[in-house]
């Protein structure tokens, strides 16, 4: 009789184990050790005379006791195990061991392999939640794509938003249809999306059939398939080309409006205000990181008479063609504002006091190079200018615009009172 139990048990393919009231192992069958030597390795761990109990979780080591203590008359707990291989799922359940006589002696486990119901029903409720998002977006563009890009899926309103058939669309990259600009970035996107749980929002140009675009916002989420280490994206997908250009518009306006504002509308460099602004961030960045910058102020020599000789219409182009030949021969860090009538600041961030001099000297040299004449001149036949420098190296207990610009213009008076058409450092 104990030998036809022990062929029965071995007969079947759930795993079954039967333990003692303290969790001891008294008896496996085949499918028990087969598993075991398949998956652990080491079969001791699961094997007769060592305790169940101590290699389940704490909520199965729970369920178990109440079964072997008379409280529940079975406990089922189910759980994943998947292999290199396969998706695997089991169910676990434990009944009473009873004798003859009523006596509870232990317990009956089993391991009961549910992976095929578990499948179907993960794959059933993936098509419901599709069906069910092109049902609530009917007006966005679903798809669903590999983790390469490739469309598996595409909802009929690709006709209508992008004039391709799903055909044309299914097994190609999304890639191909994108803007050239907005490859990279959607391709890094979707390398950190598929380990996010929350869904992802990008907007990116793709092409209509006609050779024009649009503007899509894309919510993605990378969604786990059935197929064995494989991942898909879903992307819900609506076009915002009015919205997008309508907010390039703005931001373009903008843009216009602050040149507008930063801008001296005679010469086309930075004006006054523009000058506080930028002053009073380096003087923060000094605080911070001690990174020296110097202020150049420059006039243009004898103005006044050159205006009274040749007229304001020759002053105002005198004054551009002085700004634009400075504004180009500084470097793409440095900055040029019209602060006066014919007065002008010239920042440089992280230059010494010798570099400005170097650079000033370079200035003065380029505007008498113009060859503006100037017969009213008490320097030179042409248009000169004179500049002062002051360099912001070291720190002071109260650093403002004012005290910093009234320096160099100091160095400039100075350069002025000595015979203009030169440099002078303030000291």
């Amino acid at each position: 009789m104990v030998d036809m139990s022990q062929a029965i048990l071995d007969s079947l393919t759930d795993q079954v184990a039967l333990i003692d009231h303290q969790g001891t192992i008294l008896f496996v069958n085949k499918a028990w050790i087969r598993f075991s030597d398949e998956n652990f390795q080491d079969v001791c761990s699961n094997y007769i005379g060592l305790n169940y109990l101590h290699v389940c979780q704490e909520n199965v080591k729970a369920g178990i006791v109440s079964v072997l203590e008379g409280k529940c008359s079975i406990y089922t707990f189910e759980y994943p195990c998947h292999s290199q291989k396969h998706l695997r799922w089991f169910l676990l359940r434990v009944t009473p061991l009873v004798v003859e006589g009523g006596e509870l002696c232990g317990a009956v486990i089993s391991h009961i392999n549910i992976t095929d119901r578990k499948l179907a029903e993960l794959s059933l409720t993936r098509k419901e939640e599709h069906y069910r998002l092109i049902t609530e977006h009917s007006t966005d563009f679903i798809s669903l794509h590999t983790r390469d890009g490739c469309f598996t899926f595409a909802s009929p309103i690709c006709k209508n938003i992008l004039g391709y058939e799903i055909e044309e669309l299914l097994d190609h990259s999304i890639y191909i249809f994108l803007h050239p600009e907005d490859q990279a970035e959607l391709q890094g996107f979707l390398k950190v999306a598929q380990f996010q749980t929350e869904i992802q929002t990008i907007t990116y140009r793709i092409y209509r059939k006609d050779g024009s675009y649009v503007w899509f916002e894309t919510k993605l989420k990378c969604l786990f398939t059935t197929e064995y280490q494989r991942d898909e994206f879903i992307f819900i997908s609506r076009d915002i080309t009015e919205q997008k250009n309508k907010m390039l518009e703005l931001q373009a306006e903008t843009k216009a409006l602050k040149q507008k504002i930063y801008t001296d509308e005679l010469t086309g460099v930075y004006n006054r205000r523009l000058l506080n602004l930028i002053v009073e961030k380096h003087i923060q960045e000094f605080q911070l990181h001690h990174q020296p910058f110097s202020l150049l102020m420059l006039d243009i020599d004898y103005f006044k008479q050159f205006n009274d000789t040749y007229g304001h219409v020759a002053g105002d182009r005198c004054l551009r063609r002085v700004a634009m030949s400075i504004k180009n021969d500084l470097g793409h860090q440095d900055f040029i504002f019209r602060v006066g009538g014919e007065e002008f600041c010239v920042l440089l961030p992280n230059t010494t006091e010798q570099e400005a001099a170097v650079i000033a000297n370079r200035i003065r040299q380029t505007v008498e190079s113009l060859n503006i004449p100037h017969t009213l001149s008490q320097v030179s036949p042409y248009i000169t200018v004179s500049l002062g420098i002051y360099t912001l190296m070291q720190h002071e207990q109260q650093l403002t615009i004012g005290a910093l610009l009234e320096r160099a213009d100091r160095a400039l008076y100075k350069a002025k009172e000595n015979g203009r058409n030169q440099t002078r450092i303030y000291s």
